[in-house]
């Protein structure tokens, strides 16, 4: 890798974001974890030769930035070794604790690996730490599994040497700046710019949600409320029908359905919705570690139609809108429309739907180092940007998981329970509509 370069508009919004923060005191960590329980002896001393070899590996974890102009330098740090913790009374705090403590991203590297011993057992606690600016959920994955295989060539259970890594983001990065200053690019901004629905400037002086003293740090996340439902595998199947007759999977109904209660509950919820997107196109990015991923707004003007047909025919043409706007980083889609949102434009005050379908789950599921077991268990940085969040995962026995995180100055409880409640009756009006069973249905 060579540099300087400019980093991508994702990466300097959060870059100009950190600056901010800087001046008025704050600190908010915006890293991915993946936390583990690993049960079965695990070589402390082999495990730091493979994370040595995993970050000489993917280069990019040892660039760094200079937040002020903003530039990335390409230069690799040295490889740092495992943080390796004594063991206190409060192990996950102290794994969260080091989790948030902040990168030195003028000088790199960006990323860490903690572990905690267990005393008594042949268990260890593990935390892979790495900044949001040069990974996201799938490099995590990416990540751990190579780890995983280095750590068994080291040990001598593998003698399989690991193929080349693509390391494919800073060429992605450096054609999407290209082509967002091209005139095909600068002519979808500008469509995007009239098209996308953004919050009113308000009142003088109105800033974002989020920004300011009420958003500082909180350890953990443990103070940021969360709501979760379920839906059963019974439940989950009588949307099959529905979801067939509309050309939708089941995932996608439910953001039909989510984005019809957002409208249906009235000026206090936001007038589109937010979807989660990889931003992985093409194969060579897959094996990539990176922030590939982003999101796009699906926005859909027929939301409130009563007939359950056309509203789904409207609601098809904003998933293909939102789409093909994906060329497009949601940051410079915000700074386009609304400048002074551009360092918060992860804070706009949408709904955010974020899905996991069942064939990502054997992706995702950690795999394990030799001669152990893994348990991965979640691990909440700070609070979150969005001031709805909201997560759905189909699970292995055939349901729908739903986590719903909020931020309480926006939303209250009863807030998100009722648009959970407006959610399922939308999914039963969408059933009803071709005959089928509703969601809340019993067999008589």
């Amino acid at each position: 890798m060579t540099g300087p370069i400019t980093p991508s508009w994702t990466q300097r919004s959060r870059l100009l974001r950190l600056v901010e923060d800087a001046e008025a005191g704050l600190y908010r960590p915006q890293h991915t974890i993946s936390a583990l329980r690993v049960r079965g002896s695990l070589d402390l001393a082999a495990l730091n030769l493979a994370w040595l070899r995993l970050q000489r590996r993917h280069p990019i974890l040892l660039t760094s930035f200079d937040p002020h102009k903003p530039l990335w330098r390409l230069d690799p740090a040295d490889p740092v070794d495992l943080v390796r913790l004594p063991y206190l009374a409060e192990a996950r705090q102290a794994l969260v604790r080091e989790a948030e403590r902040p990168f030195d991203l003028e000088r790199g590297p960006l990323a860490r690996l903690v572990a905690i011993p267990l005393p008594d057992t042949a268990e260890t606690l593990l935390g892979m730490v790495v900044d949001h600016l040069v990974s996201d959920a799938w490099s995590r994955r990416i990540l751990l599994d190579d780890l995983y295989r280095l750590y068994d060539l080291e040990i001598g259970a593998s003698t399989t040497n690991l193929p080349p890594a693509p390391g494919a983001y800073v060429g992605w990065v450096e054609r999407q700046n290209d082509y967002l200053e091209s005139t095909a690019g600068l002519n979808l901004r500008r469509k995007l710019a009239r098209h996308i629905l953004l919050p009113d400037r308000g009142p003088a002086g109105r800033r974002p949600v989020g920004r300011g003293a009420a958003d500082q740090r909180l350890a953990g996340g443990a103070d940021v409320p969360r709501i979760e439902r379920q839906l059963d595998a019974d439940s989950y199947e009588r949307l099959l029908p529905a979801a067939k007759r509309f050309r939708l999977t089941r995932l996608q109904l439910v953001l039909a359905a989510l984005d019809a209660a957002s409208a249906e509950l009235g000026e206090h919820f936001p007038a589109a919705t937010i979807m989660a997107v990889a931003g992985r196109p093409r194969p060579d990015l897959h094996g990539s570690v990176g922030w590939f991923a982003d999101q796009v707004a699906v926005v859909n003007r027929g939301r409130r139609h009563a007939d359950p047909a056309e509203q789904m025919r409207s609601f098809r043409e904003a998933v293909v809108a939102a789409l093909d706007s994906a060329r497009v980083p949601w940051a410079l889609v915000v700074a386009d429309t609304v400048p002074e949102w551009f360092t918060h434009s992860m804070s706009l005050p949408y709904i955010s739907f974020n899905a996991q379908p069942l064939r990502m789950g054997p992706a995702l599921r950690p795999a394990a180092f030799a001669g152990t077991e893994i348990e991965e268990f979640p691990v909440h940085l700070g609070r979150p940007d969005g001031a709805l969040l909201t997560y759905w995962s189909e699970d292995d026995g055939g349901g729908l998981r739903a986590a719903l995180r909020y931020k309480p100055e926006r939303y209250s409880e009863a807030d998100v329970l009722a648009l959970w409640e407006s959610t399922i009756a939308n999914l039963d009006r969408f059933a009803e509509s071709v005959g089928g069973r509703t969601v809340g249905s019993t067999d008589r």
